[in-house]
C-alpha cells in the first residue's frame, strides 16, 4: 500500500474548484499528499501529456473540465493507461440535466467571469459606502433603496449586505433629536425606504450601557424616558416618510434582506441555512 499520495487537479479554467475537491478530500487521509494544479487545459495533447505524467508518477486526476469533448477524451484515454481521473462536474451536471430538462451552456470560466453583473455589484458596494450614516446626500437620488435606522440596529452591516447583492443602498441614523433633511424628504415615493428598530427591552440595555460612559440629556429624566422618546422619534419619521418598519431583534441580516428584497423586488434573494 502506498504511503504516498499524489493528486492531479485539472480544469480548463483557473482550476481552484478542482484543488479546492482534492485538498478537502486529502485532508481524510493520514498519508502523506501532494497536489498539482494544471490550469487552461484546453487541448488534446495537453491532456495527453498530463496523463502521461499522471501514469509515470501514480497520480489520481480530477478534473473540471467543461466542454464534453475533451472531458470525454480524458475519460476515455485514462481508461486506456488504467489511470483514474475523476470527472468532478459529471454527477452534478446530469442531475441537473435530469431535473430541469436542460442542457448545460459548457461555457468555461463562468466563475470567473468579469461580467456586467461583476460591475453592477462593485459599483453598488462602492455607492453604499460613500453613502453610509448619512454621508452624500447631494447623490441620494441614485440609491436602490434607502435605510433608516436607531443606533445598533445593524443598519450598515444589512446595507453592505444588500450591496453586495447589487443593490446601491444609502443608510441615515436616527438619533433622539433627528430631523430628516430634505434630501431624503424629497425621494418619497421614489426610493424605497425601510426604518430599523428594535425592542424596548434590548434598546433599554443597550442605552443602559452607554449612559456608563455619557450622562442623560438635560430634558430627560431617565433611561426609560429616553428609551421612549427615541423610539417616537423614530416611528414618527418612518410614519411621515412611509418606510416599511422592520424589527431587527431577532432576524439575522440575511433575513432581513430577504424581506427587504421581495417586498420591493430588488435584484437577488439569498437564503442562508445554518445548521
Amino acid at each position: 500500500m502506498p504511503d504516498k499520495l499524489h493528486i492531479f487537479a485539472v480544469s480548463d479554467s483557473v482550476g481552484e474548484t478542482a484543488e479546492k475537491i482534492a485538498v478537502a478530500s486529502v485532508l481524510q487521509f493520514a498519508v502523506e499528499r501532494s497536489i498539482t494544479r494544471f490550469s487552461r487545459v484546453t487541448k488534446d495533447e495537453q491532456a495527453l501529456e498530463i496523463l502521461d505524467q499522471a501514469v509515470q508518477e501514480d497520480a489520481i486526476i480530477i478534473y473540471t473540465i467543461v466542454k464534453p469533448e475533451l472531458s470525454n477524451f480524458i475519460d476515455v484515454k485514462a481508461k486506456e493507461r488504467g489511470c483514474i481521473a475523476i470527472n468532478a462536474m459529471k454527477p452534478l451536471f446530469d442531475a441537473i440535466e435530469n431535473k430541469t430538462g436542460l442542457k448545460p451552456a459548457y461555457i468555461t470560466g463562468l466563475t470567473h467571469k468579469l461580467d456586467d453583473q461583476y460591475f453592477n455589484r462593485m459599483k453598488a458596494i462602492e455607492f453604499t459606502i460613500e453613502h453610509d450614516n448619512g454621508q452624500n446626500l447631494d447623490t441620494l437620488g441614485n440609491a436602490d433603496l434607502i435605510i433608516l435606522g436607531m443606533p445598533r440596529t445593524s443598519k450598515t452591516p444589512l446595507a453592505m449586505h444588500l450591496a453586495n447583492l447589487g443593490i446601491k443602498v444609502a443608510n441615515y441614523p436616527v438619533l433622539l433629536d433627528t430631523e430628516i433633511p430634505k434630501e431624503i424628504i424629497e425621494l418619497k415615493g421614489k426610493v424605497p425606504m425601510v426604518g430599523l428598530t428594535i425592542d424596548t427591552d434590548t434598546l433599554m440595555d443597550l442605552r443602559k450601557e452607554r449612559l456608563r460612559s455619557f450622562e442623560l440629556p438635560p430634558d430627560i429624566n431617565s433611561v426609560d424616558d429616553l428609551v421612549a422618546e427615541e423610539l417616537d422619534n423614530a416611528y414618527r419619521i418612518y410614519a411621515k416618510l412611509k418606510c416599511m418598519v422592520i424589527d431587527v431583534t431577532m432576524d439575522d441580516i440575511e433575513e432581513i434582506g430577504n424581506t427587504i428584497t421581495h417586498k420591493f423586488n430588488l435584484p437577488l434573494r439569498v437564503s442562508h441555512h445554518r445548521f
